[in-house]
């Protein structure tokens, strides 16, 4: 079995193991195996106290860590491609996912992706505080990686594809305010 992710936490203390449909959680000073998670985990937030998981086609899930407690599903309804990349905001707030198909990928074909007919890329964010999809932003077709702000006010995309309705695509720079929902074009 393929090792997709392994995490470094509680100052080292613990390790985390990540195949793709379980993770295995160790002590490092003991090696006593902590905990088994049976799904597996894609990412944890910046202060290590929320993680999340994906798993077709029960959802988009997020935890409290160190409980694994569930905090809520975060995609369920219509699920999209599997991520291939993630970002937090700084403050832990919101979380950005990039999808695509073809992931995640087999054992076979990890870290590539397997192989599709027809793609499909989409980017979500995510409001952590509320557990919802922020809608104004996924109505933006955004193709392209961007960045949080420090301060995590910001969504920035420099230079990046956006899908029109019309399936043309075009290149631009904006900016996703996170108080307002509002996005606005950045001058390039």
């Amino acid at each position: 079995m393929v090792v997709r992710e392994v995490f470094l936490l509680d100052g080292g203390r613990t390790v985390a193991a990540c195949q793709k449909n379980h993770a295995v959680f160790w002590d490092l000073t003991t090696g006593e195996e902590l905990h088994r998670f049976s799904q597996r985990i894609y990412g944890f937030s910046n202060e290590q106290t929320k993680f999340f998981t994906y798993k077709y086609p029960e959802g988009m899930f997020l935890y409290s860590y160190p409980g694994f407690r569930q905090i809520c599903t975060l995609a369920k309804k219509r699920m999209p491609p599997g991520p291939f990349h993630f970002l937090f905001s700084p403050n832990d707030r919101f979380l950005v996912v990039w999808f695509a198909s073809g992931f995640p990928s087999s054992n076979e074909n990890y870290p590539r992706r397997n192989p599709v007919r027809s793609a499909i890329a989409c980017t979500k964010l995510f409001n952590l505080d509320t557990c919802e999809e922020i809608q104004e932003f996924s109505h933006l077709r955004a193709l392209g990686q961007g960045k949080f702000s420090p301060d995590s006010r910001f969504f920035d995309f420099k230079r990046t594809k956006r899908s029109l309705p019309d399936n043309n695509l075009v290149i631009f720079s904006w900016r996703f305010d996170l108080t307002t929902y509002e996005v606005r074009e950045l001058s390039q």
